[in-house]
């Protein structure tokens, strides 16, 4: 009868892991990403850019005919931009990190990856930028099931 009880608690325990791994809170918002994501929602689009471009050796022009073209669509097509989510944070070296988020409109989700690059001074840069409106082309496979 003990031998039951403990089968059944142990059951029990590797059937919760799942819900208690789901249910672990997300990754914070690195500090660029969250300024840049609250000057979007309150000052709009440039604000964001701005932010998030500073110090970055990516050419905003080059940007605005590539990846940040689904930002723009998103600001015309879904409606007002609310607020960011983290997903998922990948320490790629001690120094690059891939911050994998949603970004959340009136209408519809966008979904975007950031690199950030911490200087040898301990400033965050970003490095590469990737948006979509298909999660599955953002996420790794592991994260898109």
């Amino acid at each position: 009868m003990k031998s039951m009880l403990a089968l059944l608690a142990l059951g029990s325990l590797l059937l919760a892991l799942p819900f208690a791994a789901f249910a672990q809170s997300k990754p914070p918002v690195p500090e660029l990403i969250k300024q840049g994501l609250d000057a979007y929602a309150q000052s709009g689009l440039n604000t964001a850019l701005d932010i998030w471009l500073q110090r970055s050796l990516l050419d905003r022009t080059t940007l605005l005919r590539s990846e940040l073209a689904a930002l723009k669509q998103a600001d015309s097509q879904y409606g007002l931009f609310e607020s960011g989510e983290v997903m998922d944070v990948a320490i790629i070296t001690p120094r690059v990190t891939r911050v994998y988020l949603v970004l959340y409109y009136e209408r519809a989700p966008l979904w975007a990856w950031f690199d950030l690059y911490r200087t040898r001074s301990g400033n965050q840069v970003i490095s590469d930028v990737f948006f979509s409106p298909k999660v599955r082309v953002i996420l790794p496979a592991e994260l898109a099931k």
